[in-house]
């Protein structure tokens, strides 16, 4: 909450920062509006005080948030009244301090509020680990919460009326209800009455011939938009004559393109790899596949075909079978597009958490695949899911979790002013600096939300303006994240799913370089904007008592929690020694400082895994993979490429590398940039097996690392960490608007990008690195 320099309510001069709750008659409240005791709370206001409750029950609201704004405000150095920062000396009748109600709270509690406990579930005493059972633990922590909800409830009770607890359903519930039912109803409705008409509309037998001299040119239905191909091909029913005297015989089938009717082998371009089938002895033989590569438009002189070879000389006898999709089957990939868009439209406006966004766009996606007939069965989606990248933002969160119970990054950053000897401007360097260094090795959310809190708690010691410096946090840490492959989520993406090509020494031997660069002329260019800010007068600060607020805690975990971290960061970068994943050294070191730190609480600790965030990434997985099986990414593959066809060849990777750059930070910078990373993965495998280009996979990787990385830095809603240093600013009365961040973000954003573009250009086109 950005008050941890407060001790109490006795201490008098020495307080920096407090919260007050106003208890006003009217004439000294808020521009003499009614008292907010002794009436009757309006609909709007129990609404908000029943859905701060809930969050407060779920946990995602503290003691101090729960109570309605016009009760509560931090003061952050000002007195607020009736939840407002106010500019009148008017004095209001009684205030009573956070500390004072939490008090009065935790003493209710004690005297029979609830389960007759002495001391509250924030005691991390309450019971020894060692010594109990931890479901006794946690019973213990259930009794004290229920105890506590009681008595946060009587005080709402007592202030606004029982009237502020009753829910209320107004006709816009009952109308979202109606709207919920009625679109399950329609969807099963749909795959019922559409499902069997909607696929194999088109069946195709024919009876061919082939040999090992004259192979055979299926040709495919003509129509413009073909999206899907089911091809069965059964050969002979008995061991044919005139073998070629090989015991193998084989039958391969490829999907591809036609010109001038395949007058000759290369007049045919294949899309798929081939299938094949070989039999020693004994018939039939049998090839059955399914392609979605016919998605392109493909131009008038080109026909749809599948290639039959064999090793056979005489000719064999093939029976065909070919299911074409039809009607709304042939807009595939069009009604993939419109999933995906509005996926990026409900995780942009979010209308819902983020994770129920993926969820509604994965189920919509499978739908629409039980329709065209590739209904995908459980064995088959659990596939789709990256499991390393799951695995290794697991192990992260919990190493990261630990680390931070001890009070390291908070004593780090309160060295830093110590460092800077109360200089403003060397206090800037040196927190940007240390948010981008620990953005490297910590996801880049983790850090702002360990920093950003400190930051504004030295700003108002200082009696200095905290929004420059926590824009150049957000900023920073975002270039920092770039640098490895646990620094922000493109990049853990991209190095679990690409890890045949690149490994954790390759991020930083390819990415490091630049991201020095990038990040020192930010820094200089925040400086000369922040300049008048940066160069204010900064008031007398208690060193003695940042040091003990925000001292070590835990000197031992620290030792041992140091010591592991210190063993996954080598491992990580020995991957090309040991061949383990990155995946596996995280979770090993989770398990080890789990075992370390509370072996007799686990519950309590998985309580700090962001379980929302990997359930996100689980369904934004089967969701994209959905997208691909109606042939979408292959249509955007076929796009860029195009683009890069244009130019001459020896041009083909520079206009690559321009595209993938500046195409993934414009758009990370308006969406979020990890369904877009997570799209265009596949693309740029796509794009390297493109026999018409040859492009080396590596350039290609590290310009949707850099652009996907940068451009969250171009808008608030572009990256997490900007949200965050937000939401952190927000909540101590300091507000970074839309508007606020677009003064500086897409001016950084273009530097940077405008850097990594001519840093890849120079390394990979012109000097010719493919690492």
């Amino acid at each position: 909450m950005g008050n941890s320099g407060s001790k109490g309510d006795g201490e008098g001069a020495k307080q920096t920062e407090r919260i007050i709750v106003d208890i006003d008659g009217g004439e000294n409240g808020d521009g003499g509006r009614m008292s907010s005791l002794g009436r009757k709370s309006s609909a709007s206001e129990r609404n908000r005080t029943k859905q701060h409750l809930d969050e407060f029950y779920s946990g995602r609201r503290t003691l101090e948030q729960v109570l309605p704004e016009r009760f509560q405000g931090e003061l952050m150095g000002d007195e607020i009244v009736a939840g407002k920062r106010s500019g009148s000396s008017r004095p209001s009748r009684e205030t009573r301090s956070s500390t004072a109600y939490r008090r009065s709270i935790q003493q209710r509690m004690s005297t029979g509020g609830g389960s007759g406990s002495e001391r509250s579930f924030f005691d991390d005493g309450v019971v020894g680990r060692k010594s109990v059972d931890s479901s006794l633990y946690r019973l213990k922590r259930k009794e004290d919460r229920e105890a506590e909800i009681l008595a946060i409830e009587a005080d709402l009770e007592e202030h606004l009326g029982k009237e502020a607890l009753m829910e209320t359903i107004t006709t816009k519930d009952w109308v979202w209800t109606a709207v919920i039912f009625a679109a399950c109803i329609g969807i099963m409705t749909a795959i019922y009455i559409l499902g069997p008409d909607v696929h194999h509309y088109h069946i195709y037998e024919h009876l061919y011939g082939v040999s090992a001299s004259v192979p055979l040119y299926y040709p495919l239905d003509d129509h413009k938009s073909m999206s899907y191909v089911e091809f069965h091909a059964l050969a002979g029913v008995e061991f044919p004559e005139g073998n070629t005297g090989s015991a193998d015989l084989f039958l391969e089938v490829q999907p591809g393109f036609c010109v001038n009717e395949c007058a000759q082998l290369s007049d045919f371009t294949g899309l798929d790899e081939s299938h094949t089938e070989t039999k020693e002895d004994g018939f039939p033989l049998t090839v059955h596949f399914s392609t979605h590569n016919f998605a392109r438009q493909y131009s008038d002189g080109e026909i749809p075909v599948i290639r039959v070879l064999t090793n056979n000389n005489a000719p064999l006898g093939i029976q065909i079978e070919s299911s074409q999709a039809a009607n709304i089957g042939r807009y595939q990939v069009v009604i993939a597009g419109l999933i995906l868009i509005g996926l990026f439209i409900l995780i942009m406006t979010d209308v819902v958490h983020r994770t129920l966004s993926a969820f509604i766009a994965m189920f919509v996606a499978i739908f629409f695949l039980v329709l065209f007939d590739k209904a995908p069965d459980m064995e088959r989606i659990w596939e789709h899911v990256d499991q390393e990248v799951i695995i290794l933002l697991l192990g992260m969160m919990i190493i990261v979790n630990v680390l931070s119970t001890t009070g390291l990054f908070e004593y780090l950053a309160v060295k830093s002013y110590e460092w800077a000897g109360g200089k403003v401007t060397r206090l800037f360097y040196i927190l940007v600096v240390l948010t981008a260094v620990l953005s490297a090795f910590l996801d880049n959310v983790t850090t702002v939300l360990l920093i950003a809190p400190v930051t504004i708690s030295l700003a108002l010691a200082m009696k200095i303006d905290p929004i420059p410096i926590l824009i150049s946090e957000a900023l920073l840490s975002n270039i920092g994240g770039t640098a490895t492959q646990i620094g922000d989520p493109p990049n853990i993406i991209i190095g679990a799913a690409l890890s045949d090509f690149v490994s954790f020494v390759d991020f930083l031997s390819n990415l490091l370089p630049i991201v020095l660069v990038i990040g020192t002329v930010s820094v200089f260019i925040l400086r000369y904007w922040y300049n008048k800010e940066l160069t204010a007068d900064a008031g007398f600060v208690d060193i003695d008592e940042l040091r003990k607020d925000y001292r070590i805690r835990k000197k031992l975990l620290l030792i041992r929690a140091g010591g592991v971290f210190t063993c996954v960061i080598i491992l990580f970068f020995t991957e090309p020694v040991h061949h383990v994943g990155a995946a596996w050294i995280a979770l090993l070191g989770a398990v080890v400082l789990m075992l370390l730190s509370e072996p007799h609480d686990l519950h309590h600790t998985l309580e700090s895994v962001e379980w929302d965030l990997l359930l996100f990434f689980a369904a934004l997985f089967v969701a994209i993979e959905s997208l691909a099986e109606m042939g979408l990414i292959n249509w955007i593959g076929d796009l860029i490429a195009g683009w890069i066809k244009s130019v001459p060849e020896d041009q083909q990777l520079t206009v690559a590398i321009v595209i993938l750059i500046w195409i993934s930070g414009i758009v990370s910078g308006l969406l979020d940039n990890i369904p877009y990373t997570t799209t265009l993965v596949p693309v740029i495998v796509q794009l390297s097996r493109d026999p018409d280009l040859l492009l080396p996979i590596n350039p290609l990787i590290w310009s949707l690392s850099l652009g996907a990385c940068l451009g969250g830095n171009g808008t608030l809603i572009g990256a997490s960490a900007n949200l965050v240093v937000a939401g952190i600013a927000g909540k101590s009365g300091y507000k970074i608007s839309f508007v606020d961040w677009l003064k500086k973000g897409p001016v950084i954003t273009f530097v940077s990008l405008t850097l990594a573009m001519t840093y890849a250009i120079l390394r990979y086109s012109v000097g010719g690195d493919q690492n």
